[in-house]
């Protein structure tokens, strides 16, 4: 049994993806253990800040709005007072302005921190690279979730003893249960069979290829839907590309979808086409916990998640040729794709369960904080 530790967890905000919702998941266990696991945001919201507050107590509102200004030194020195008055052992930042700001604050209070590296880094400017960099100088630790990560940041010259792999964690019994309830947009659906891909409409998540795939796919396979669960600012170029590829009415933009889960169990494969950027996604770990073939690009950790042959196939990014391949070799397979499945929700259970994870994250706590 570890002993009694105070962390303060410090995030942008707390919507349901990604590493903010790595980090609220985190901090909820953490607080169910009871061990004090606060949280401090950048922005005060989001899907779980209010599970969060319940389980883990009020969530401080660092409130930085600018890089530099004297209004963000005002902010930092305030948290650091937060960070000393709550006597905490340790300050576990968890995405880039994390890294930057929290550890400053946590090092004006005299208290250990750790930084953590969620993806490649690449779509960061310069000068958030280089204060990043000056953060993990700093750090007790690096805490990364991919192998992919770890090696990248070897190559730049961390030394290995400083960096540790803690995978992202999931909690199959909660996803089981939101997959029995409706999924909300069901209305928006036609009849049919869908293949889905869950993510940011950001840049590098490249659903372009999804939806070239998609044209190829519907032209030749009737009855197929492309669903794509997400907003960001491609989102009008993507609908664009539909309307010029003449596969718009087989491409459904469901925008931003908060019960995936049920969104899920209409799925038949699940995609991610990510071309640079990628850690260990959870979209990916979402469509294995689902029982769902994952054709995913070969990017980042998703080699990680996804064994070639074994859970899906990795395909090469931009190929929206081989993408369409694999798609339909698995629509037009249903045993390949069963196994597939049930490979992959193997996978989960095997290695994301919380108790596995949270125990190697109180590992790296307690031995990060002497």
């Amino acid at each position: 049994m570890n002993p009694t530790l105070k962390i303060l967890h410090v995030v942008w905000n707390l919507i349901r993806g990604g590493t903010e919702g790595q980090c609220a998941r985190m901090a909820m266990d953490l607080a169910r253990r009871k061990h004090v696991s606060r949280v401090a945001v950048f922005r005060h919201e989001g899907f779980f800040l209010e599970s969060v507050e319940r389980e883990c107590g009020p969530v401080f509102d660092v409130g930085i709005r600018r890089m530099l200004s004297l209004e963000t030194l005002a902010r930092i020195l305030r948290l650091k007072d937060f960070i000393r008055h709550g006597q905490f052992d340790l300050v576990h930042c968890w995405d880039a302005d994390a890294n930057i700001f929290g550890s400053l604050a946590g090092r004006l209070a005299g208290v250990p921190y750790i930084t953590s590296r969620r993806d490649l880094g690449q779509i960061y400017p310069p000068r958030k690279l280089w204060l990043m960099r000056r953060a993990d100088a700093g750090a007790a630790a690096i805490v990364v979730n991919a192998e992919s990560i770890r090696e990248r940041l070897r190559v730049a010259g961390v030394p290995a003893r400083k960096i540790e792999v803690v995978p992202n964690l999931f909690d199959l019994a909660e996803f089981d249960e939101q997959t029995t309830e409706p999924f909300s947009l069901d209305g928006n659906l036609p009849p049919g069979r869908f293949v889905g891909h869950v993510a940011r409409l950001d840049r590098e998540k490249d659903v372009a290829t999804f939806v070239r795939a998609a044209a190829i796919v519907t032209a030749r396979v009737p009855n197929v839907y492309f669903v794509v669960a997400g907003h960001g600012p491609e989102r009008r170029a993507l609908e664009k590309l539909a309307d010029q590829l003449a596969a718009s009415s087989r491409v459904l933009f469901l925008g931003e979808v908060t019960d995936v889960p049920a969104l899920l169990n209409r799925v038949s494969v699940g995609v991610l086409v990510s071309k640079s950027n990628e850690g260990l996604s959870n979209s990916i770990l979402e469509y294995m916990a689902a029982g769902l073939p994952v054709v995913a690009t070969d990017c980042g950790g998703n080699r990680e998640l996804v064994v070639e042959g074994g859970n899906g196939f990795i395909v090469p990014a931009g190929d929206a040729e081989t993408l369409a391949a694999a798609v339909e070799r698995l629509l037009a397979d249903p045993e390949l794709a069963g196994r597939f499945g049930q490979a992959g929700r193997n996978r989960v259970a095997q290695n994301h369960s919380s108790e596995q994870v949270v125990e190697k994250m109180l590992t790296v706590y307690s031995k990060r904080m002497l």
